[in-house]
Formats: C-alpha cells, sequence, structure tokens
C-alpha cells in the first residue's frame, strides 16, 4: 500500500474540497518526479558513446590481428592522455 505524507494545513485543505477532489489531489502528490538529469550534458554523453564505441571496435581489431602504425598508436596515446586529463578536472571541479 502506497504511503504519502503531508502537511496538516494539506490535510484540511483536502477535505474541505469534498472527496472527489481529494482522490484528484492526492494523486498529484503521488506521481513519481519527472527531474531534468541533462544539466547541459547530453552531447557530451553522446561523444563518451562515441569514444568507448569506437575504441572497442579498435580493441577488437587488435585482438584480431591488426597492426598499425606508430603514428596512429601515438594518437591514440595522446587522446588517452587527453581524456585522463578532462577526467581529473571534471571529477575533482569544485
Amino acid at each position: 500500500m502506497l504511503k504519502v505524507i503531508i502537511t496538516e494545513s494539506q490535510y484540511k485543505k483536502l477535505l474541505e474540497r469534498g472527496s472527489n477532489s481529494v482522490a484528484m489531489d492526492l494523486d498529484i502528490y503521488t506521481q513519481p518526479m519527472q527531474t531534468d538529469t541533462d544539466n547541459g550534458n547530453i552531447d557530451v554523453i553522446d561523444a563518451s558513446e562515441e569514444i568507448i564505441n569506437s575504441l572497442e571496435e579498435l580493441i577488437s581489431m587488435f585482438k584480431g590481428g591488426k597492426k598499425t602504425r606508430p603514428e596512429f598508436k601515438n594518437k591514440i596515446y595522446q587522446g588517452l592522455d587527453n581524456i585522463k586529463s578532462a577526467y581529473s578536472e571534471i571529477k575533482y571541479e569544485e
């Protein structure tokens, strides 16, 4: 059974309105709250998922025997350094 906590003044207002509106008002109080978790980061989330997908594909290719040139390895190492730096700055940002 669902329990709803309301203040005494809210309870009195509900009783004053009558039984039909009480059910409707209680329904408002029991609905789950919709909170926006975007925080303006949807594009960063998409980019992060794209990075993960690309890295998973690269890992699969390398495990499958794909060879790569040293300049491409350096790009991966630079990318790792950039991601680690961004991660640290975001994680420990105040």
